[in-house]
């Protein structure tokens, strides 16, 4: 791959000037040192959005991504008034640019008379309504159902009177949810010039600053579900390996009993009397009785749909507690008793607008109308079950408190629509995450994702992992074939590595099941070493107890394979249960699969083995975080040295040292120890 030509910043400056030894990057952060990768990086992107090209670029871990497309990216903003978006995965990392990198990146640019401005900007659901903490504060008693939730909304009301910003994260107040819901800005209720509230609102205000700033911080969904901004000249997405499954969610539906019993509670309660329904100022004569009514048929329908589709899809076959999901292959897997009455309240909703008795009652109205018709498309949809470029699924959920059941639809395939949408609006598009290649090659993300011309350039870690890191393949663990005896020597291997790694592990499976045998198999046998279980409490949580005990053993799964981060002794180890190939047992996997064979595709050498080596490479980045970290990749599956395609996982990590047992393990750690790495 060629080395992409020097940026050059006004005065003819040059990425020496911001990334090279005693440049503007090493004045503004201690501890600096200057990283070829990182400024390579920079170029491309500069590049990029100079020639209006697509960009893919993988930046291993320690490059320094996030300076690397900022700063670019920011020169383009304030020099050539240029209007950039930079959209990421997780919150984490959005508060990390606003909170740490940009402020850093407003400073370089200011020693070269740059002004500058950048800006986050959440979904509507995010930010505080005037207008509607307003009318929650005239229907309190209609509102809410405790005491608390009345005290906690008033508590709002006051502080909204000199509060500085609209935005839930910068409310210094604990909001209950539900009160939450009843006052953040619903865009289907906003009466926008028409508000009375219009030059007081949070949300324009943030808009009106988002529209002004050179950098838009957003999230993908966000990006997909449209921006407050009516142009931009580039897009950056970092986190980029998660963007297939974002779209696909955008693309798709989901509706579960409890959103439509809670629509239907929002409308009229019968049982508590609450609801629009009940705030109308003068709905028609006997109106409110027909809607009493017509809401109680629908909660029947409602019960009646979700557990002829239970009884229709043999739900009860599962184990209580357990999430599963199946596949909708054929039509009316189960009557449609909800059309019927849906059919009617918004009936009864269209009558009520003709005597609404102001803007705000006639546009929640409407709202709620909008809202009906949705649930009852989504409905009718799943029923037809037509789309053969669609996955539709029945999924139960099993909570503390509640089971959820919920239909859904996603489409297989998402490349037509990102090609056409996205790839093809005539602005450079840069895609960047840690992990986007497999064997050297980015062919799969490109192929997912539908970009067919763009350049590219892989980036490998400034990282010394031969030093920093070793792998360790236990001897002796058959083949995940042999299911029992499989399982038996991985928890074998979990009980022995405390041995020999004093500092904290991680434990990552495919399964549940075997995470909870391996968990019950230990606890209780390593006194003074915590052990923590995915799901026994809030992942973040989780995260920050581990963190904080230093020798923790955390099992999980899906969760905690990408995005932790966990640098120094806290985390020394991680081990790999199992190669992470993604078995065709959900209904949009299985759907992908049957879609790509249709057309002729090799499904496990073109998608299926591509991708688990995406969320292994993702798994192994976990570890090491600095330079002077140091610890163990523990890989229990045999297959990477027996099978086939095993090379190409081990190839697609950087080349480490190698344990050939538990005592050169130990060795291993002793050593690092000792130098004080």
């Amino acid at each position: 791959m060629s080395e992409t030509p020097q940026l050059t910043p006004p005065g003819g400056l040059t990425t020496e000037a911001f990334f090279g030894r005693g440049g503007a990057v090493s004045r503004a952060l201690k501890h600096f040192e200057p990283r070829d990768q990182q400024r390579r990086m920079a170029d491309a992107v500069y590049k990029s959005i100079t020639d209006s090209r697509h960009l893919v670029v993988e930046a291993g871990t320690g490059v320094g991504k996030s300076l690397a497309y900022l700063v670019p990216a920011a020169i383009h903003a304030a020099r050539d008034k240029k209007k950039i978006v930079v959209a990421t995965h997780t919150k984490a990392l959005q508060e990390q640019l606003v909170k740490h990198d940009l402020p850093v990146v407003k400073a370089m640019l200011q020693e070269f008379g740059l002004p500058f401005s950048y800006f986050i900007f959440m979904g509507s659901a995010n930010y505080l309504c005037l207008s509607r903490l307003e009318r929650a504060g005239a229907h309190q008693s209609d509102l809410f159902e405790t005491e608390e939730e009345m005290a906690g909304a008033a508590e709002l009301r006051e502080w909204a009177k000199t509060g500085g910003s609209g935005c839930r994260t910068e409310i210094p107040l604990r909001v209950q949810q539900r009160v939450w819901e009843e006052v953040c800005r619903d865009p289907d209720m906003c009466l926008g010039r028409r508000c009375s509230r219009r030059e007081a609102c949070l949300y324009q205000r943030d808009r009106a600053l988002a529209r002004q700033a050179d950098i838009l911080v957003v999230n993908q969904h966000l990006f997909f579900s449209g921006l407050p901004v009516p142009a931009f000249d580039a897009v950056i997405f970092d986190e980029a390996h998660n963007l297939e499954e974002v779209a696909a969610a955008f693309m798709g539906f989901s509706v579960s009993d409890r959103q439509l019993k809670r629509l239907a509670d929002d409308i009229f309660n019968p049982k508590s009397g609450r609801g629009l329904a009940r705030r109308l100022k003068r709905p028609p004569a006997g109106w409110l009785a027909e809607m009493r009514q017509a809401i109680t048929e629908l909660g029947f329908g409602s019960r009646d749909f979700f557990m002829e589709l239970r009884k229709a899809l043999r739900f009860d076959e599962f184990a209580a507690g357990q999430s599963r999901a199946r596949r909708v292959r054929e039509a009316a897997v189960a009557p449609n008793t909800i059309a019927e009455p849906l059919k009617a309240v918004v009936a009864l909703l269209e009558q009520a607008v003709a005597h609404s008795q102001d803007e705000l009652e006639e546009a929640e109205l409407k709202t709620y109308i909008k809202r009906c018709l949705a649930v009852q498309e989504a409905v009718a949809s799943f029923l037809k079950c037509a789309d053969k470029e669609h996955a539709y699924w029945a999924e139960v959920t099993y909570g503390r408190r509640h089971t959820t059941i919920s239909i859904n639809r996603a489409p297989v395939d998402v490349s037509g629509a990102l090609r056409a949408e996205l790839f093809g609006e005539g602005y450079p598009v840069v895609l960047t995450s840690a992990t986007l290649a497999v064997d050297g090659s980015f062919a799969m993300v490109k192929s997912r994702l539908g970009l067919d011309m763009s350049a590219e350039l892989l980036l490998d870690s400034p990282f010394d992992y031969e030093k920093q890191a070793v792998i360790y393949i236990p001897p002796g663990v058959p083949d995940p074939q042999e299911a029992a005896a499989y399982e038996a020597a991985v928890i074998k291997e979990c009980a022995r590595l405390p041995g020999a790694v004093d500092g904290g592990l991680f434990f990552l499976f495919t399964s549940w099941q075997l995470l909870g045998r391996a968990y019950a198999a230990l606890e209780g046998k390593f006194p003074g070493r915590p052990l923590f279980r995915q799901g026994d409490r809030l992942p973040q949580q989780l995260l920050t107890d581990f963190k904080r005990a230093g020798n923790g053993i955390l099992f999980a799964t899906d969760t905690f394979w990408q995005g932790v981060d966990v640098p120094g002794k806290a985390l020394s180890c991680v081990a790999i249960a199992r190669l992470p190939f993604t078995a065709p047992d959900t209904p949009l996997e299985e759907a992908r699969h049957e879609w790509m064979s249709a057309r002729g595709m090799n499904v496990f050498n073109e998608y299926t083995l591509p991708k688990a080596v995406v969320k292994f490479r993702q798994g192994f980045g976990r570890l090491i975080r600095s330079r002077t970290d140091y610890g163990a990749v523990v890989i229990m599956d045999p297959r990477v040295r027996t099978a086939r395609y095993g090379g190409k996982f081990l190839r697609s990590i950087p080349k480490c040292s190698r344990a050939e047992s538990l005592a050169d393990l130990k060795k291993f750690f002793d050593a690092n120890a000792h130098k004080g790495i």
